[in-house]
């Protein structure tokens, strides 16, 4: 028989547990420094907002990136409970793997047995009008509508390409968001795909870079960009 716990409850040790938890955040998919080993990082939290890291590999990468989406509640069991790994992102005492043996559900919204869990409340969101009062280099989360997005561009080589979206408000106050590397490819294209909708995206761990005096945002190595109108709805 499964019990409930929550995520500091626990350990290695804990044996037939179900944890419901939240998707806060996504890192991509990466490759190990020797090139042997990919992976991916995704960032959870339960009821109390306790954090931890949920790590896959190989093939597992993208079965799991596509079952789990940003800010959507699950029911999980049999994942593997270790010890973080020195590359890991300090968070927690443990992490979790979860493979071909872990059961991942999800609490849909008209289950009336689960309900979902309530939208994060610990991101570091910024306004439109706090963005020009950002240090360049800073990194915060930002919610926005797509307004227009370009097609790819290079700099330089074709190892420096980058889209160009023009985000606003609902005051429809403009900034231009540079989108760069793997995001461009995958991301931006989605983008050019949905501007019929005017999609709303959460961009995560953005910054702001002058260009000419100009104010512009900028994604950065770590950044991601969640195409999911989810979490700005349930916020209005």
């Amino acid at each position: 028989m499964e019990h409930r716990y929550t995520i500091h409850e626990i350990t290695p040790f804990t044996r037939d547990w179900t944890c419901k938890i939240q998707v806060v955040d996504k890192i991509r998919p990466k490759i190990s420094r020797d090139h042997r080993v990919n992976f991916q990082t995704t960032i959870v939290q339960d009821e109390n907002e306790d954090q931890i890291c949920i790590i896959t590999y190989g093939p597992e990468v993208a079965h799991y990136d596509n079952l789990v989406k940003h800010f959507h509640t699950y029911l999980i069991s049999a994942a593997k409970v270790r010890e973080p790994s020195r590359f890991a992102i300090p968070m927690h005492n443990f992490e979790w793997v979860l493979d071909t043996f872990s059961i991942v559900e999800e609490v849909i919204d008209n289950n009336e047995e689960e309900s979902m869990l309530p939208l994060p409340s610990r991101l570091n969101m910024v306004s439109f009008a706090d963005i020009e009062k950002q240090i360049p280099g800073d990194e915060f989360d930002l919610v926005a509508v797509v307004a227009n997005c370009g097609t790819m561009k290079y700099q330089g080589s074709e190892n420096r390409r980058f889209q160009e979206a023009i985000l606003i408000d609902d005051k429809k106050k403009p900034f231009l968001f540079t989108i760069w590397g793997e995001l461009a490819d995958k991301d931006g294209t989605e983008l050019v795909q949905q501007l019929h909708r005017y999609p709303v995206i959460v961009a995560k761990r953005i910054a702001v870079s002058n260009f000419k005096q100009d104010v512009r945002l900028t994604t950065r190595f770590n950044s991601s960009i969640l195409i999911d109108p989810l979490y700005p709805q349930q916020q209005s």
